[in-house]
């Protein structure tokens, strides 16, 4: 449906950071892929290890046509992508949480969320066990190249990784020589002169003199410069339907956004010519939910002309 669609503009900057440049479809498979082998895991130590060999829960490629599973995937993909978290983290969670209730069935994606009886203890518990996983919830690690700022376009994206970035080690920094080290000059994540800044001006120069020193030892290692054709700073909400240049702070910062909405016009032109319709799925959906209505109004109109009954013959 289209506002699932649109619903990945929003996610852009929420979702961990590792998945900001694949598309939608490809993340959804990832999530389906890592919540069949977190289902398996869990069968096999709560309920039986031969069975857990046969075990799938979804399937593995994406339907030809509208499925409701997928879409079910889709909107739990979304839904962990709000947290912000690797989705590792959120199955390993997730299931751990449901393996406390007694349950007939294995959980389906959807019922892996908190729901209005759990939603307290859910998030309650969540964030506990963020706590006792350091690397993700203290620090937004990824090792993707678009971070390093060889490739700075100044895409949402990453101007959102390095607010995040620079916002945990001005908070959580203990020695500045390893902040520049780390984040300047082996991983390449941070500018230098945005790192001196946040600094106290009086530790500037010993601290970097101590990283460069540490770096020509061998003691950070580097990361090498890494190659990337431009398909692959193509963000996750590219040519999304209803994509938004005008009312979006995000959009309109974009330097992608007059191509994304292109690309999403095209992508409606090119159903419309397919299938008739910008979006199928919904028209249909409208088409049943209007022959249902009609079905209704004709069964009252009945009723009155026949004084509230009805013969088996008009029903």
């Amino acid at each position: 449906m289209p506002g699932l669609l649109e619903r990945e503009h929003g996610l852009l900057t929420k979702k961990w950071f590792d998945y900001r440049f694949l598309s939608p479809l490809d993340a959804t498979l990832l999530f389906g892929e890592i919540y069949r082998k977190a289902l398996r895991e869990f069968v096999r130590a709560n309920i039986d290890r031969e069975l857990s060999e046969h075990v799938n829960g979804v399937k593995a490629t994406s339907p030809s046509e509208p499925a409701g599973w997928f879409t079910q995937l889709w909107m739990a993909r979304q839904r962990a992508d709000e947290l912000g978290v690797p989705y590792e983290e959120f199955m390993e969670f997730s299931f751990h949480f449901s393996g406390r209730r007694t349950r007939s069935r294995n959980p389906l994606p959807l019922q892996l969320h908190a729901n209005a009886t759990t939603n307290v203890a859910w998030h309650t518990q969540f964030e506990k066990f963020k706590l006792d996983r350091g690397p993700f919830s203290v620090s937004p690690g990824s090792d993707l190249a678009q971070y390093q700022i060889d490739h700075e376009r100044g895409l949402p994206a990453q101007a959102n990784f390095r607010q995040v970035l620079t916002a945990v080690v001005q908070t959580n920094a203990k020695r500045w020589s390893d902040v520049i080290a780390r984040h300047c000059l082996s991983r390449r994540q941070l500018p230098l002169r945005a790192v001196l800044r946040i600094m106290p001006r009086n530790q500037r120069r010993n601290s970097l003199e101590t990283a460069v020193d540490e770096m020509k030892s061998g003691m950070w290692g580097t990361r090498a410069v890494v190659n990337l054709d431009d398909a692959e700073f193509l963000q996750s909400c590219l040519g999304m339907q209803n994509s938004s240049t005008e009312h979006s702070v995000q959009c309109c910062a974009c330097p992608d956004r007059i191509r994304c909405k292109l690309i999403a016009t095209k992508i409606d032109a090119l159903a419309k010519r397919r299938f008739g319709s910008a979006s199928p799925v919904r028209d249909a959906r409208r088409a049943g939910g209007a022959a249902r209505v009609a079905k209704h109004r004709a069964k009252k109109a009945a009723r009155l002309l026949t004084g509230g009954y009805i013969a088996k013959s008009t029903i």
